[in-house]
This record gives C-alpha cells, sequence and structure tokens, in this order.
C-alpha cells in the first residue's frame, strides 16, 4: 500500500535520512522506533507531505506519487495522529470529526442526521463503545484518541501514521487504545506505530523498523520482536529492574501530609516520605495525583490539612515559597509549561533561580559567567548532550530537553523533588539516564515524589507507590507487594455503591 524507496534527507552538514527503504501492506502494523534524533520525525514528515526528501521514491498502491505538500498526501488517504493531535473541546465527536470536511446538505441546510450515520457506520466497527453526542472536553484521555482515530478513517484515512499515540495514557487505556488498532487493522487499514513505548511494539506490531543516526540498522519480524533486541539495535543496553533495599523506617521525615485536599484531589490525603525514599503516584489523568505534586509546588490553593516540611510547618503560596524551601519540580509538559524553546540552555538552566546569578546581590545584572559555569556543571551531571550552551531549547531532543529541566536543579540541595510524568515522550536510552538521575538525587538524602501513568516507571522507581481513582488515594503498595495487577485493579475499580 505504501513503499519508500531511498529515502534521504539532509539539513547543512547533518545527514538527518541515508537511504531508507520501507514498505507496508494493507493490513498491517509497522513499528518505527528510535533514540530521539534518530530520523523518525524526519521520516514522519515526508510521508505526511510536510517534507521533501532531497533522493528518493514514493509509491502509494504500486503508482509512484510526489508529495508537494500535505495535502497531497491527505488526497493519498494518508493520515498522521499526533497523540495531542487538537480538537474542539466544545465539539462532539460527530462535530470533530466533520472539521475540515463538506458538510452532507438537505434542502440547502446542513443534514445532521446524514452527518451522525457516517461517523457511527465507522464507530460501530472500530470503536462501538464511544459517546458520539457528548463534548470531547468530558471523555477521558483514550477515547479523545479514538475521536482522532475515527476522524481520519470516517475521512477516507488508508493509511495511518500514529506517532506516540500512547504517551500519556496509562497502561489500561493503552490497551483499550491498541483494542481499537486491531479492529482497524482487521478492516485493512495500514499503520505505521511511533512509539518510545517497546513493549507495545512488541506486542502489537507485525514487523519493526530501528532507525539510528538517520539509517536503518534492523528490521525485526514478530518472531524476533522484544524489547531486550529492540533497544539493543536502538544502540542501548537493557537494563533489568534491580532489587533496592528499602528505606529504613528510621530515615528521617522530610514531608509529612495530613489530610491535605486539593484541586481534583477531594478526599483527604495523608502521606510521610522518609529521605532517600521514593514514592510514585499512580493513576489515570484527572485522578488527583497531579494536584497533590501542584499544591506541593505552591501553583494550586491548598483547601484543606497540613504539611511539614523537616519538621516545620509548609504551606507555600507560590512556586517562589516552593523554591525558597527548596523544593524542586519538574512539570510534565515541557513543551507548554518547562521550557522557552526560543532562548538559549543558560538562560532555561538558570531562570529558577536567576538571584543566584548577580553581580551585586539585589540589582538586576547578571554574572553570565557564573551562569554559564553553572549551566555545565550541571549539564555533566545530568549527562545532557548538547553543542553549545548558546544554542535554543527547541533544537535538543526530547530526553535532553528533559534532561535540561532537571539541570535546573542540579546545582543545589532540594530537600524536596517533585516529579511529574518525567520520562513521558522521550527515548529509551534517555528514559534510563532519567530514571538514573532520580535515583541518585533519591540517594542524596532527598524525598523524591513521582506522577506517573506509567505502570511499570511507578513499579521501578517506587519504594512505594500510591494508587489514585476519582480524587482520593485508594491503595498503598510497599515495594515487594507491588505488581502491575494490583495497581491495575486499584487503578481501575469501580466504589461499591452505597
Amino acid at each position: 500500500m505504501l513503499a519508500l524507496n531511498g529515502m534521504t534527507k539532509r539539513f547543512g552538514a547533518t545527514n538527518a535520512l541515508e537511504d531508507v527503504s520501507l514498505s507496508l501492506s494493507g493490513g498491517e502494523v509497522l513499528g518505527l522506533v528510535g533514540h530521539n534524533g534518530a530520523g523518525k520525525s524526519t521520516l514522519i514528515k515526508i510521508i505526511a507531505g510536510a517534507q521533501a526528501a532531497d533522493s528518493g521514491t514514493v509509491a502509494v498502491d504500486g503508482a509512484p506519487v510526489h508529495f508537494h505538500s500535505p495535502h497531497d498526501a491527505y488526497a493519498a488517504g494518508i493520515r498522521v495522529i499526533h497523540q495531542d493531535a487538537p480538537l474542539v473541546p466544545s465539539f462532539d465527536t460527530i462535530d470533530n470529526c466533520f472539521l475540515g470536511r463538506p458538510y452532507p446538505k438537505r434542502a440547502g441546510r446542513i443534514d445532521r442526521k446524514a452527518m451522525r450515520e457516517a461517523i457511527a457506520r465507522h464507530a460501530r466497527e472500530i470503536a462501538p463503545d464511544l459517546k458520539l453526542d457528548v463534548p470531547v472536553t468530558f471523555l477521558p484521555p483514550a477515547e479523545k484518541q479514538f475521536v482522532r482515530l475515527l476522524k481520519a478513517v470516517s475521512d477516507e484515512g488508508r493509511i495511518l501514521v500514529l506517532d506516540e499515540p500512547t504517551a500519556a495514557l496509562p497502561a489500561e487505556d493503552a490497551h483499550k487504545f491498541f483494542a481499537v488498532i486491531e479492529r482497524m487493522r482487521a478492516r485493512g487499514t495500514a499503520i505505521i506505530l511511533v512509539s518510545h513505548r517497546l513493549d507495545e511494539i512488541a506486542e502489537f506490531c507485525d514487523r519493526a523498523i530501528v532507525l539510528r543516526d538517520g539509517r536503518v540498522v534492523d528490521e525485526l519480524p514478530k518472531a524476533e520482536l522484544d524489547v531486550a533486541r529492540l533497544v539493543t539495535a536502538m544502540g542501548g543496553t537493557h537494563a533489568a529492574n534491580e532489587d533496592r533495599p528499602p528505606v529504613a523506617a528510621s530515615a528521617p521525615r522530610i514531608l509529612e501530609i495530613e489530610g491535605l485536599v486539593t484541586g481534583e484531589l477531594h478526599t483527604p490525603a495523608n502521606l510521610v516520605v522518609r529521605a532517600g525514599e521514593v514514592v510514585a503516584l499512580y493513576g489515570l489523568s484527572g485522578s488527583g495525583r497531579s494536584s497533590l505534586l501542584q499544591a506541593l509546588w505552591g501553583a494550586a490553593p491548598i483547601e484543606g490539612g497540613s504539611i511539614r516540611l523537616k519538621g516545620a510547618a509548609y504551606r507555600p503560596r507560590s512556586p517562589r515559597d516552593a523554591v525558597q524551601a527548596a523544593v524542586s519540580y519538574v512539570p510534565a509538559d515541557r513543551h507548554r509549561t518547562g521550557l522557552f524553546g526560543s532562548l538559549d540552555l543558560v538562560f532555561n538552566k538558570t531562570l529558577p533561580l536567576l538571584s543566584s546569578y548577580r553581580k551585586v546581590p539585589g540589582l538586576p545584572i547578571p554574572d553570565t559567567r557564573a551562569e554559564r559555569s553553572a549551566f555545565l556543571v550541571a549539564a555533566e551531571r545530568v549527562s545532557m548532550a548538547f553543542r553549545t550552551p548558546g544554542q535554543l531549547a527547541r533544537t535538543l531532543s526530547g530526553g535532553n530537553q528533559q534532561k535540561l529541566i532537571f539541570s535546573r536543579w542540579a546545582n543545589r540541595h532540594s530537600r524536596v523533588m517533585l516529579l511529574d510524568e518525567p520520562t513521558e515522550g522521550v527515548d529509551v536510552m534517555a528514559k534510563q539516564t532519567i530514571k538514573e538521575i532520580i535515583r541518585a538525587i533519591a540517594a542524596d538524602g532527598n524525598a523524591v515524589l513521582v506522577s506517573t501513568s506509567d505502570r511499570e516507571e511507578a513499579l521501578e522507581l517506587g519504594d512505594r507507590v500510591l494508587v489514585f481513582r476519582d480524587g482520593a488515594v485508594v491503595a498503598t503498595f510497599e515495594r515487594a507487594q507491588a505488581s502491575p495487577e494490583a495497581l491495575s485493579t486499584a487503578a481501575q475499580a469501580k466504589a461499591k455503591a452505597s
């Protein structure tokens, strides 16, 4: 259905792609993997018609095609679906699916009945439980992804490129999403799946192509797809989960939370975090776990309860209060709330602590030499790869952007580190490095809270795991007690009727 042969693309002296070829048949799911900067994004843009290759050919249904714009690729039935592709929140599924398409008319008026029938026909086949008449703002994350898929398929999309479609979904929702993908495969849709979640590639793909430094370095059939093999092909090593001794009960109490109510956390929460301990907060989006971090960071009002930090009362009213109390924070969305992409690396590193880099205390005259020196030390500590301190943050790979945010706190001792989805959207090698950084932060005697929708990440990092559901902490597991099944059951269980 789709064939690329000899795709090459250069940006100056950099080879983004070098002689890349692939083929895709109807009803096939092809995995596309590689670390950040391996060439995946460039290849997707070429398939989507958003970028022209320097050389190589593209064929659809055996006929050569030349994409001069995304419109040309769209006309050929190619649809690229990003995990955060925009939907109109106040529109229902039907209206979102018809955005940008001609509306059916009857007697000169929009035929709403025909619109619904057209979308419902496809929905019955691929997502029969999807609510079509509810504004999408009220749909859970997985169902919003169903809407994006339905929009593509109902608009005659025959070749789908799914770019990190489950990056923001917990394991339970990701499996619902892939159940829909299985139905789409059965109806003959050709699918390219791009994902940093290598277990998904191994489980759901028929084949996988591995890119490294712009080249295809391996192509694995279904029988050979496993995470360790994929990691090795990408140029990394597969690290097994390590057995760590539990944090001693005699370790100092760093953070004590009693009866906390805030934001989506409606039921009073209690928690004690000791020095050297990593506590994972696991749950679906909107379960209350991120609200707890926001309150500790001073970005959300505390509606009830109390917090003590190393024995002293702590009630931050702003992130400034948190910084002054040696609390550090890495946000979930590095693009919108974490980084200034159009500014340089040094600025992004020193931003939260600018007052520490002044030639004269109290005067807004920056000590650029001290800022640069602090950046270089911090960048080395977090193993950040970059060309020059003056390059723009947006030019870094996803994993190095995340390391840049971590670097902000690398030069100071933090009592508490708050991490919201710390490895979302980064490749497997960067993810491994970030997890090592998190363990090192805890080993320095800090208290670390990791909010995550990734079940495996919660199990790997947490000395304890708190499971959130419907605005409450519904279960707590010691490391030795925790299992994927136990976490999923707690996160998904329905509350008993009273």
